[in-house]
This record gives structure tokens, C-alpha cells and sequence, in this order.
């Protein structure tokens, strides 16, 4: 018989977290009164313990825990939607592995669910270092625009959607899965729940800025054609104002006695401007194709080395 909840926790090189994550998930449904199974994919982990320690947990709870483990490190994202492809429940919830994301929250996303397809577990205060937020709030302004997604809610990577929605979102076909924004893209029956942000018991974040920069291009480019609008745009607004300068210079030139000096320095400095927006739409369009290319290719976004199935 499939359990009702799914739950999903991607870890990579983490060992004395998972103990007290494992027993708090049992404590929440417990409590709930509700089945599960929790699914953990070790996504290339460098550590050996990390698959011990999670072989030592299925054999506490046989019947609860799946073991999925990747050959290299494909990323959250990837380590996700393979999680996703395994689950048998009728909802499916995804959770960080140091306990930043609480199992004790999970009660309030199941009751903001609703009749609607996702819950986004949102933090209520958050403890990322500054230059995070700045960047997130940043993103999330743009991605608002982008995405058009319903009045006062939010996306996190903390959430509970149904079944039929992760069927949707396996189906696509990424190099660069971004779970949160496939949800908002195939859905707009959203919701969200306050959360408390739970203190990390092991290891460091691993969003470095080049990384975040990364999952920012998977919405820009993969997700929607907003980068090569704005780019349109600046090329209409520069050709207007070409035009209009132009059309001013020979006002000058046929009908004032004004006399305009010409300047090698902006001669220059147009020449720069203008090359350097003309190589950032060439970079802009190689790196759609390029991403078209790997796409074509079929690519897998991961490779798994071993299954432990719950008995």
C-alpha cells in the first residue's frame, strides 16, 4: 500500500544531521497520524559515511526509508526530481537534510494546502548572510515579472504539492531544473505557509555566488524569453535616440550658425558602447543555443549508482 506523504531530502557529504532529522520526521507524522516515506538521494556525497549512515537509519526504519545514490554531484535541483520520479505518495514534500527546513512546519503546509497544488514553506525571519538576500530579493522582484504568478505569494525550495503537479514537472525536458519555477509555470493554484527557519546542524551553504548566478540563467533563459526582450528593447530605445541625435545634428548643421566640434573621445566612447552591447546580444543568443544543443544532445541530468528500496 503507497504511503500518503513522500518526502524528499537531498543530502550531500551530511552524517550527524540526518539522525534527529529522521526522528523528528517520525515524531511530525506520528503525530498526523498519517503515513509516509522518505526518500534520501545522496547526490555524489565525497563523504563515505554519508550512505553508512543512511544505510544505518533504513535498517531503524526498513519499511519508512528509500536510499538513491548518484555517481557525481548534480545538484540539488537534479537530486530532487530524481527523488520525485521514485515517490509512490499522494503528496510530495521536499526538505533540506541540516534541519534548516523543520519537520515540525510540515503540519502547517498540509493545513495551507488547500485546493491548491503547492504550498511554498515561507521563512518568516530569515539568518542568510546579507549579500544572500540582497541578491534574493533582487531575483524575486525580476522573477515576479517574469512569471506573473498570483498576488502575495512566494516560491521556496520548502514545499508540499500534489501528485498530479510533480507528474507534470518530471516531464520536463532541462539541463537545468529549476523544481520551485516549474511549479509556477505549471500551475497558478498556489499557496503558502509561514515557516520558521530551523539552524543548520551540519556542513555550510553550499550557494556560492557563481551558483545563484546559475539558478538565476536556468529562469532567465531555460524559462522564459525575458533576456532577449530587454535586449529588443535597449536596441529600439538606442536606434530612436541615434535617430534623434541625428536628426538634431542637422538641425545644427543646415539651420543655426552653431558650430559642433567634433570629439574623438566620443567617437570612442560611442564605438565601445555600442561593440560591447553588440557582443553582449552574441553571448546572449550563443548561450540560448548552446543550451538548445544540450538539450538535443539528451544529456542525463543525473546518474544513479545504487538503489536501497524500503522493505
Amino acid at each position: 500500500m503507497n504511503p500518503t506523504y513522500s518526502l524528499i531530502v537531498p543530502v550531500y557529504n551530511l552524517v550527524t544531521s540526518l539522525s534527529p532529522l529522521m526522528k523528528k520526521i517520525d515524531k511530525t507524522f506520528n503525530k498526523l497520524n498519517e503515513t509516509y516515506e522518505v526518500i534520501f538521494v545522496d547526490d555524489g556525497s565525497e563523504n563515505s559515511e554519508t550512505v553508512q549512515k543512511m544505510r544505518e537509519l533504513q535498517s531503524i526504519y526498513p519499511n519508512k526509508i528509500s536510499i538513491i545514490s548518484l555517481f557525481t554531484n548534480s545538484g540539488q535541483q537534479s537530486a530532487i526530481l530524481c527523488g520525485m520520479k521514485e515517490a509512490t505518495g499522494k503528496y510530495l514534500i521536499t526538505l533540506d537534510g541540516d534541519l534548516e527546513h523543520r519537520p515540525e512546519d510540515i503540519p502547517n503546509l498540509i493545513t495551507n494546502l488547500k485546493d491548491n497544488d503547492i504550498v511554498f514553506g515561507i521563512f518568516k525571519t530569515k539568518t542568510h548572510r546579507i549579500i544572500k538576500r540582497i541578491f534574493s530579493a533582487i531575483y524575486s522582484f525580476i522573477e515576479r515579472l517574469a512569471l506573473k504568478y498570483p498576488k502575495n505569494t512566494k516560491r521556496s525550495a520548502f514545499w508540499l504539492m500534489k501528485k498530479e503537479l510533480a507528474e507534470i514537472i518530471i516531464n520536463f525536458n532541462t539541463l537545468y531544473p529549476n523544481i520551485s519555477v516549474m511549479s509556477v509555470l505549471s500551475t497558478k493554484k498556489i499557496s503558502i505557509a509561514d515557516v520558521v527557519q530551523g539552524k543548520r546542524e551540519e556542513g555550510t551553504s553550499q550557494w556560492s555566488f557563481s551558483m545563484l548566478l546559475r539558478l538565476a540563467s536556468s529562469l532567465f533563459i531555460n524559462n522564459t524569453p525575458i533576456l532577449l526582450r530587454l535586449y529588443a528593447l535597449l536596441g529600439v530605445i538606442l536606434s530612436i535616440s541615434s535617430f534623434i541625435f541625428g536628426i538634431y545634428t542637422l538641425y545644427i548643421k543646415f539651420f543655426t550658425d552653431e558650430y559642433i566640434i567634433p570629439g574623438t573621445t566620443a567617437i570612442l566612447v560611442s564605438i565601445l558602447f555600442f561593440s560591447g552591447i553588440l557582443i553582449l546580444g552574441i553571448s546572449l543568443v550563443g548561450e540560448y543555443l548552446v543550451r538548445i544543443l544540450q538539450n538535443i544532445e539528451k544529456k542525463p541530468l543525473y546518474n544513479i549508482r545504487q538503489k536501497f528500496p524500503k522493505k
